[in-house]
C-alpha cells in the first residue's frame, strides 16, 4: 500500500460554507477507478462529515461543500480535519520526447499503461480565511490578526539533538513560548531550495497543529528575526545559536515583546562601565514595572514604555567586586553576581 499526503486541496469560505476543490498530483498516472474522498472531524477522524466518489472524467473538477465548518483559528483553536482518499491508477510509460505528462490529443502512441497501483492519501485539512483590508491590517476569520513572524530554518536531518521532526517539535514549543504566531520557512538562507516537498508538508502540518500560520503574509516587516543561526554566520537577529542548543538574547527580547508569559531577562552583554565609572545594564521584561537592587539595597524602579520591552538602568554604583544585583518584576525575580567587568 502506498500512502501519500500530497492531495491538492483549496478552500474558499463564503456565507458560512466551505467550498473545497481537490487536485491530484502531477505525474501520478491515469485514474482507472472512482476516486473516493472522505473528510473526517478532528485529526484522529472522529466522525465522517463528507464522502465523495469521482470518476476519471471528473478528475479535473472534484469539489465538495461543507456547511458550517469548524474553522482553524490559530493559537486559539488549531482545529484540523482528517482527509482520506483512495483510488486505482495505471502506471504509465511515456514515449520519447514527451517530457512528462502527456496531453491525450498530442499522440496516440506515446503512453502505455504497464500496471496498476492502489494509492491512498491521509492528510490534515485546516479551513480558515486570511485577508488584508487596506489601511486596517490582516484579518484571520474576520478577526484582526497581529502577526508575530519569524523565519525558520529546518534543522539537520539527524543530530545529537534528535531527528528532524523531534527538533522541529521542540523548536515550535519554544516559539509558542516566545509569542510567535506566523512562521515563514527558509531552506538554506535564500529560499526553500534543498528542502524536498515531503519535508515541507510535514513541517507545515506540525505548524498547523500547533496554531502557526505559515507562508508569506502580505504585510511583513523588512527584517524578520531568524530562528536558527548558521555556522560562521554573524546574524544579530538569530534566535537560536548555530549549535542548536542556546537561545540568544534576541529570543528573550522578542519573548518580552510578544509573549503573554511573564518575562524578566537581564541582558548580560549590555553590562558595562560608563565613562563616569558607574555601570549600565539593560533588562528585557513584559511587566509593567522592573525594580533593581544593588548589594541588597533598592536602587531604582522603572515603568514600561508602551510596547517597549527594554528597561535600561544607568549610573549603577559599584563600590567593589563582587557586585550583587537583583531584579524584580511582578512575581519574577533574578539575581546576578558580577566578579569582573
Amino acid at each position: 500500500m502506498q500512502m501519500r499526503d500530497d492531495l491538492g486541496i483549496t478552500t474558499k469560505l463564503e456565507n458560512g460554507k466551505a467550498y473545497l476543490e481537490f487536485a491530484l498530483p502531477e505525474k501520478i498516472g491515469r485514474l482507472l477507478s472512482a476516486l473516493q474522498i472522505e473528510i473526517w472531524e478532528g485529526a484522529e477522524g472522529e466522525r465522517l462529515v463528507f464522502h465523495g466518489q469521482y470518476s476519471s472524467e471528473e478528475a479535473d473538477s472534484m469539489t465538495a461543500l461543507l456547511l458550517r465548518p469548524h474553522l482553524w483559528d490559530g493559537m486559539r483553536d488549531p482545529y484540523v480535519y482528517l482527509v482520506k482518499a483512495q483510488g486505482r491508477f495505471g502506471t504509465v510509460e511515456y514515449g520519447e520526447n514527451m517530457g512528462g505528462i502527456k496531453n491525450e490529443e498530442e499522440s496516440d502512441h506515446a503512453e502505455d499503461i504497464t500496471g496498476e497501483v492502489e494509492m491512498y492519501w491521509q492528510q490534515e485539512l485546516a479551513i480558515y480565511d486570511v485577508h488584508v483590508i487596506d489601511k486596517k491590517g490582516i484579518f484571520l476569520n474576520e478577526k484582526e490578526f497581529l502577526p508575530h513572524e519569524v523565519v525558520y530554518r529546518l534543522p539537520p536531518q539527524i543530530s545529537d539533538a534528535g531527528t528532524r521532526v523531534e527538533q522541529v517539535r521542540r523548536d515550535l514549543e519554544r516559539l509558542v513560548r516566545m509569542g510567535v504566531n506566523v512562521i515563514r520557512l527558509e531552506g538554506t538562507g535564500t529560499g526553500a531550495e534543498g528542502v524536498n516537498c515531503s519535508e515541507v508538508r510535514t513541517f507545515y502540518s506540525l505548524c498547523r497543529k500547533r496554531g502557526f500560520l505559515t507562508g508569506d503574509l502580505w504585510i511583513r516587516p523588512e527584517n524578520l528575526p531568524v530562528y536558527r543561526g548558521l555556522s560562521g554566520e554573524t546574524a544579530e537577529d538569530a534566535l537560536l545559536s548555530a549549535n542548536g542548543r542556546t537561545l540568544t538574547e534576541r529570543y528573550y527580547y522578542y519573548q518580552a515583546k510578544w509573549s503573554s508569559e511573564p518575562v524578566l531577562y537581564p541582558v548580560l552583554s549590555t553590562l558595562h562601565r560608563q565613562e563616569n565609572g558607574l555601570l549600565s545594564l539593560t533588562i528585557y521584561s513584559n511587566q509593567k514595572k522592573v525594580v533593581l537592587y544593588v548589594d541588597g539595597l533598592l536602587f531604582l524602579f522603572q515603568t514600561a514604555a508602551s510596547g517597549d520591552p527594554e528597561f535600561i538602568f544607568e549610573d549603577i554604583p559599584v563600590a567593589k567586586l563582587p557586585l550583587h544585583l537583583a531584579a524584580e518584576a511582578g512575581n519574577l525575580s533574578i539575581s546576578l553576581t558580577v566578579t569582573k567587568l
